[in-house]
């Protein structure tokens, strides 16, 4: 009685000092990456929808007084833009941390796009409708399980192009054939 009685004692010092810090260590780390993965995808979306309010055609028919707060609302969402793709760049590190092999590299590629896009020498339009284009492949990716492998191939297949496109530089292109900014005036006619 007094063993079985010792050995339970034991078993629970044993298990409440050495094997319990390590399960939660191990679980606030798993509560942390989880947070930093929702976190991340959160923030993709803020870009994608402040990208599609600068992408988005003012009204020919609009007053010049609508056409004037609209322009101003660009103008702090192209600000509140470059600000949390910073950001996001800055805290890289946090966010690659949260994620394993293809997605890890999916997502330190999207920060370095987004921020190499907002460094170029693009037309804000042009910036804005290149992070709007990346938004869904990446998050795609970053969101995938194994359920879904064609849809995550196919995610990953679109998001290798378009960060290839992105880095493509509009002076390497070339003059003969013609791309969507350099369509002639017929062209845009039809």
């Amino acid at each position: 009685m007094a063993t079985a009685g010792a050995t339970a004692v034991f078993v629970t010092l044993a298990v409440e000092y050495l094997a319990k810090p390590r399960m939660e260590a191990r679980k606030e780390r798993i509560l942390e990456d989880a947070r930093l993965r929702r976190e991340l995808v959160t923030a993709i979306m803020d870009l994608t929808l402040s990208a599609v309010i600068l992408i988005t055609d003012i009204p020919a028919d609009a007053s010049p007084e609508v056409k004037r707060t609209l322009r101003a609302e660009r103008a702090r969402h192209y600000d509140r833009l470059r600000s949390r793709i910073d950001a996001l760049h800055d805290d890289a590190g946090r966010y690659a941390r949260a994620y394993r092999g293809v997605q890890r590299a999916a997502a330190l590629e999207y920060l370095n796009c987004v921020k190499g896009l907002v460094l170029s020498e693009r037309t804000r339009y042009r910036q804005a409708e290149a992070v709007h284009t990346l938004a869904v492949p990446v998050v795609t990716i970053l969101e995938a399980t194994l359920w879904h492998p064609i849809r995550f191939q196919n995610a990953r297949s679109e998001f290798d192009d378009l960060v290839a496109d992105t880095e493509v530089s509009t002076e390497s292109k070339p003059t003969d054939a013609p791309s969507r900014d350099r369509r002639t005036a017929a062209e845009s006619r039809d």
